[in-house]
């Protein structure tokens, strides 16, 4: 925007005179149009001294602080207060002088020029006097036809203020206040008389400074009051007191509200100039101008001329007002009525100056269209508004101009898209600002977060419409800089094609052709030829710089928002502008930083990269840079670029920098050469040797490499330990060669330094592998960190480094085939590390007698053999890796150094010398958990080698012991007949005293258990028996004395022990089910020789029914027969008392109420009975009767043999089952025994409660259900 007038493009603020501060130099609102000075008009004088300096200046600096020229173009400019407008400020010291309102009169005529002239109209406005800067106006820059004119800019902005600020001083001296008083009154009435005149708008604000405080003084209030009263001025806006600040925040705040008061002030006087020029144009004519149109004019200023002036005025008028969307309105209109096909832009002839300057304001109402468009945020409809009036432009030059190829035209192109970029920049877009989070100490500038918006959303306005295309939203500043600057060598470009004959000077240049020379080249705002590009001139140097600064402007907005790809494009091609200029040098410092950090290169454009080194390798050759020549052709050489740089030469002249090493890198380098290193395996043990492969392959499809490559460094860990290959002409020149590595490391440092010799030349396209070995060292991470080949280019020295894993990761493994070579995969991801074990350990633990199976609650002693595989001799320490708690629980030791007077755990046993595979037996002891778990146990010897003793190894072992119980259990409770006599109802206990705690009746139980080894060897059982876990609150329970099998238990043989208990209720009273809680011991051992185990398996609770009736089955054990020598019995006797059984019913009444019930026996045809066929039995409370019943079979049909054997039930029961051998013949009989309670009528179920006797348990679909049964043998 500097190519125009400042006062049309600045900003237009209130401006508000400031008199009595003193004079002040530093701030100048001179008009900046040296063409036109107006004449001076009004003055406004004032008689009153100014401030003291010290309290003007400080005054004075305060409010030049609000000073809103440097703010940006939005609304939220004004950081200060938001809600505050700028301001702009003049400092007219006590003389205020206005300019000359109304142009002078024109000239009489004489009597000679008035006969001669034609008579003029009777119109009386032909003598009215009009603005200086009217086109009515004689004397006018713009008579007769011109629109506007940068002075009258200048006179709003600088010389008519909207407020006058006159400040005073008013002293504490009361001898002096009344004359005081009295002279600021009058000035001040002066003052407000003088500005009420008509012609003057100025409004009039008066601060009155006091030089004590108004606290100290109580006059002050007083007199302060009759001066305002005195003078009519409003304390809200046009009357302040400043007191003698007393802190350094009270003046700021007094300008601040001061400012605020004035606002509406400012705001009014504008509006009244809006209203003053909204009048002049809807008066409907244009009124004639001053004294007549004068002879020679051509016309004067058209209706629609008129019309854009006032709307351009109006638009000004309502920026002073900060009213943007106004003045949009108005700029709008302003630009309409140029463009309209009889507006000025239409009938303007074009090689009249009138034209150019109706362009010139065109441009101007542009730029503050757009700026008030940007100003409301409305970023779609300025990109709409640039683009719509560069169309504009673009037609009324092609139609009425001299054409859009002109340089003039691109010249304007490249300022209009210049001047977009500057009013993006200083309208602070916000969806442009770039903001960057705070960044840590260690956070590097790359990886902070910058929101990258390259174009603005679109406003509401836009959002119901379809989408719109990118080039209707606006773009960022750089993309306009960009183009500004292509326009700008397009201009350059014209310029140059110009033919040197209208390049000449006038003075030199013939009358015919300098007419056709101004007829064809359009000067709007340019120089004409001869100056824009002399002939004798090769350069403009002028325009180069132009272009270069919107490089670096463009530049600047793309790596703000990190848009480095543009930067460099934009880096790029300043550089060939450079070249074509022949200002090689600085093309290098352009184009070097690209090069060196060039995304290009990374991501694979080779076109683009290509184009950067071409035009550096040129550049660098015309200014003799022979070094970067060389680093250039380096990269040249990649294959990458195909035939881009085959036209080259590869001869580079020496310099004085050839003995200097060119050091480069594989992240900022492309190389001739392509890299890569494997180990074979990712894993490998100190002490051992690993296979590796480094493979070179030529890069390069030219015919001549170019290059020797002298040396290659394989750089392990941190650099300081490498593998080298040195190039040897005499050496193998196959394609795999196995090259002899020595070790040159020195004995006094750990790092490893290998070196070799091989054959490393290279031909085109060539691939080469090298296989060697590398001794294993430490323990840790191995990885290749880097890889350095040593080349030679010309006379100079290459060292070229493979710095990131990515560039020599090896995806393959090369195999020798002939004269080929063989690809293999390899597996893994990173290639170039190998994980480096400690030495292995070769001392070997194990079970010398374990055992096929651990039993819980088991005491185990096992036998641990160590076997010495090593070379030499060791010695150690053996141990447990168990955590503490399992080890306190098993009670884990080493059997041999228990001391049996320590009650610690043994759990370290020494280890003495073990030569050379020989083996040592040790045994350790634990005692298995009493529930079943699968344990491990970790045994670890820590040794160290004879010849080694400074390098412990240790060698760990897991042996995981599966825990099982020896026996699997099944549990049932049946009801017993007890032979304990019950208590005598008449008879019982008198207190608690007299008896035991447990008062009720004793109940007989047997628990069947079948016992199943889990064994696979016999277990030999010495004793089984109960035992009572946990007591019950309402029962207690005895337990008879153990049982003794006889015979071992095999393995999967189920056999079944019944264990009698009584139970015995602590009231008679207590009607409660109740639940035992039981374990079943069973003490065992392996062998008769092993120690005893004890296992105790828990029984499921056991449910003890209620103290109800019940009616108990038990049948007589089988009588014998008598001898054959009794003569007193009969055979049919012995007969009879072979074949019958002796039934008994046992009828229970443990309540406390009498009972009656009925039995009845129900006949069969199986079994005849003796016995009640029908009986009734009174029952007293605790007490019970047995009914007996002798059965006898009737058939021999389903007569069975006695299998089971006798059953013994411990030791009351020895002569259960006599009788009743293995093979003894007979049946069961069920016999049905109904007893039924008389007053309940409930039936009791019978219960089998003996030997002999059972209960069909099977259902009745099967047959069963037929209660309980009874054997009867049958001789």
């Amino acid at each position: 925007m500097e190519s125009y007038p400042t006062q049309y493009v600045e900003h237009n603020l209130p401006l508000i005179a400031l008199s009595g501060l003193g004079h002040d130099s530093g701030v100048s609102h001179s008009p900046n149009n040296p063409g036109f000075t107006q004449s001076p008009g009004a003055s406004i004088k004032v008689d009153q001294p100014e401030l003291p300096s010290s309290v003007g200046q400080a005054i004075r600096d305060e409010f030049y602080r609000y000073d809103g020229s440097t703010l940006a173009w939005n609304s939220t400019g004004n950081e200060a207060r938001p809600g505050l407008v700028g301001f702009k400020f003049s400092n007219v010291g006590r003389n205020l002088v206005y300019p000359r309102r109304k142009a002078a009169p024109a000239p009489q005529a004489t009597p000679d020029e008035s006969s001669a002239s034609p008579p003029l109209s009777n119109n009386a406005a032909s003598h009215d006097l009009h603005s200086t800067l009217s086109p009515l106006s004689p004397t006018s820059p713009l008579f007769p036809d011109g629109l506007m004119t940068p002075t009258w800019m200048t006179k709003h902005q600088s010389d008519f203020p909207s407020v006058l600020l006159c400040f005073f001083e008013i002293n504490a001296d009361p001898s002096a206040a009344s004359l005081q008083d009295n002279q600021l009154k009058n000035e001040i009435t002066n003052l407000k008389t003088t500005l009420s005149k008509p012609g003057f708008r100025t409004r009039l604000a008066v601060v009155l400074v006091t030089d004590q405080s108004i606290d100290e003084v109580l006059a002050f209030e007083e007199r302060l009051s009759t001066i305002r009263r005195a003078t009519g001025l409003d304390p809200k806006n046009s009357f302040f007191v400043l007191s003698k600040p007393e802190s350094s925040s009270e003046l700021p705040k007094f300008v601040l509200d001061t400012l605020i008061a004035l606002q509406p002030v400012c705001v009014d006087y504008y509006r009244d100039l809006t209203k003053h020029a909204r009048r002049k144009k809807n008066r409907g004519y244009i009124p004639p101008p001053t004294g007549g149109t004068a002879r020679g004019t051509s016309q004067s200023l058209s209706t629609h001329g008129w019309n854009a002036r006032y709307d351009f005025k109006q638009g000004v008028f309502a920026e002073f007002r900060q009213e943007m969307d106004v003045a949009e309105r108005h700029y709008a209109s302003a630009i309409e009525e140029l463009f309209n096909p009889e507006g000025v832009l239409e009938s303007t002839p074009i090689w009249s100056s009138r034209w150019e300057e109706a362009r010139q304001l065109a441009d101007i109402i542009a730029i503050r269209l757009i700026r008030c468009q940007l100003w409301r945020s409305m970023t779609s409809g300025a990109a709409e508004t640039w683009t719509s009036y560069k169309d504009r432009t673009r037609a009324l030059v092609d139609v009425r101009g001299k054409g859009v190829q002109t340089y003039g035209y691109a010249a304007w192109e490249s300022r209009w898209a210049e001047i977009m970029g500057q009013l993006i920049n200083r309208s602070d877009v916000p969806a442009f600002n770039v903001s960057s989070g705070p960044q840590g100490a260690g956070q590097e500038e790359e990886d902070a977060f910058i929101p990258i918006t390259i174009m603005a959303p679109p406003e509401k306005a836009y959002a119901t419409t379809d989408r719109l295309p990118p080039y209707r939203l606006l773009h960022h500043a750089g993309y306009f800089y960009r183009l500004a600057r292509r326009w700008a060598v397009e201009r350059y470009q014209r310029t140059q094609a110009i033919p040197e004959d209208d390049r000449t000077p006038p003075n030199e240049t013939p009358a015919s052709r300098l007419a056709d020379r101004t007829r064809a080249y359009d000067t709007y705002m340019v120089l004409p030829p001869h100056e824009e590009l002399p002939a004798t001139a090769p350069f403009n140097e002028k325009i180069s710089m132009k272009v270069q600064e919107l490089d670096s402007a463009a530049r600047h907005e793309f790596e703000s928002r990190r848009q480095y790809r543009m930067s460099a494009r934009i880096c790029l091609d300043q550089a060939k502008f450079l070249a074509s200029e022949a200002k090689y040098d600085e093309a290098s410092d352009v184009l070097l930083p690209i090069w060196h950090e060039m995304s290009w290169r990374r991501e694979g454009w080779w076109d683009l990269a290509g184009e950067v080194i071409r035009d550096l390798y040129g550049a660098a050759q015309n200014a003799e840079r022979l070094r970067l020549c060389a680093e250039l052709r380096w990269e040249m050489l990649s294959h990458v670029f195909r035939d881009t740089f085959s036209n080259y030469q590869p001869e580079i002249k020496a310099d004085d920098t050839t003995g200097t090493p060119i050091s480069l890198d594989s992240q900022t380098r492309l190389a001739p050469v392509s890299v890569s290193f494997s180990f074979a395996s990712d894993e490998g043990h100190v002490g051992d040797t690993i296979s590796c492969q480094l493979t070179l392959s030529s890069r390069s499809i030219k015919g001549d490499l170019g290059i020797s490559i002298s040396t290659v460094s394989v750089l392990l860990g941190d650099g300081s330990s490498r593998l080298q290959l040195t190039h040897g002409e005499g050496d193998v020149a196959g394609p795999a060669q196995e090259p002899k590595m020595r070790d040159e490391t020195s004995s006094a440092s750990a790092k490893l330094q290998m070196t070799a010799a091989a054959n490393l030349g290279l031909l085109p396209s060539q691939t080469k592998v090298y296989n060697f070995t590398v001794h294993l060292r430490e323990v840790g991470e191995l990885l290749v960190s880097g890889i350095r080949i040593t080349a030679m280019l010309g006379s100079f020295t290459f060292e070229y480094t493979y710095s990131m894993p990515t560039d020599f990761n090896a995806s393959q493994w090369w195999l020798a085939g002939g004269k080929d070579l063989i690809p293999r995969g390899i597996d893994r991801d990173e290639s170039y590390a190998v994980h480096v074990l400690p030495k292995p350990p070769r001392v070997q633990l194990s079970l010398g007698d374990s055992e096929q199976q651990f039993f819980t609650s088991e005491e185990i002693s096992l036998k641990l053999v160590v076997l010495n595989e090593e070379n030499d001799s060791v010695q150690g320490t053996l141990r447990f890796e168990v955590p503490d708690d399992i080890l306190t629980a098993i009670e884990l030791q080493w059997e041999d150094d228990q001391d049996p007077s320590n009650d610690e755990l043994s759990l370290y046993q020494t280890v003495d010398t073990i030569e050379s595979y020989e083996r040592r037996e040790y045994r350790l002891t634990f005692k298995a958990p009493a529930e079943p778990i699968n344990l491990p146990i970790m045994v670890a010897i820590d040794y160290s080698i004879s010849d080694e003793p400074t390098s412990p190894v240790t060698k760990a072992t897991t042996f995981n012991f599966k825990i099982i119980e020896p026996f699997a259990t099944e549990y049932d409770l049946h009801p017993r007949l007890d032979n304990e006599p019950w208590p005598s109802f008449f008879s019982l206990p008198k207190s608690p005293d007299e008896s035991s705690l447990s008062t009720g009746i004793r109940q007989k139980w047997s628990i069947s258990t079948e016992i199943t080894s889990h064994s696979i060897s016999p277990l030999h059982i010495q004793k089984i028996s109960l035992d009572i876990v946990q007591s019950n609150e309402n029962i207690h329970c005895d337990v008879l004395s153990d049982t003794t099998p006889t015979e071992p238990l095999d393995p999967m043989i189920s056999v079944k022990h019944h264990l009698p208990l009584f139970t015995r209720r602590h009231s008679l009273d207590d009607r409660r089910p109740s639940s035992l809680s039981l374990a079943l011991s069973i003490s065992w051992r392996r062998n008769l020789s092993s120690p005893l185990v004890t296992t105790t398996l828990p029984i499921p609770l056991l449910n003890i029914p209620p103290a109800e009736p019940r009616v108990l089955c038990t049948a007589d054990p089988v009588v014998s027969a008598p001898s054959s020598s009794s003569a007193d019995t009969s055979e049919s006797q012995r007969s009879e008392l072979q074949n019958t059984r002796r039934l008994t019913y046992t009828l229970e009444n443990p309540s406390m109420h009498f009972l009656t019930f009925t039995l009845a026996m129900e006949a069969s045809d199986q079994f005849a009975f003796s016995g009640p066929k029908m009986k009734n039995v009174s029952l007293t409370p605790l007490s019970r009767v047995s009914v007996e019943y002798r059965l006898m079979a009737l058939n021999t049909e389903g007569t069975q043999e006695w299998e089971n054997g006798p059953e013994v039930e411990g030791q009351q029961d020895v002569d259960a089952g006599a009788g009743l051998e293995k093979g003894s013949r007979g049946k069961w009989v069920y016999p049905v025994l109904r007893v039924t309670d008389s007053y309940f009528n409930k039936t009791l179920r019978v219960i089998d409660a003996g030997e002999g006797v059972k209960v069909d348990d099977r259902p009745a679909a099967d047959g069963g259900g037929r209660g309980v049964g009874v054997w009867v043998p049958i001789s």
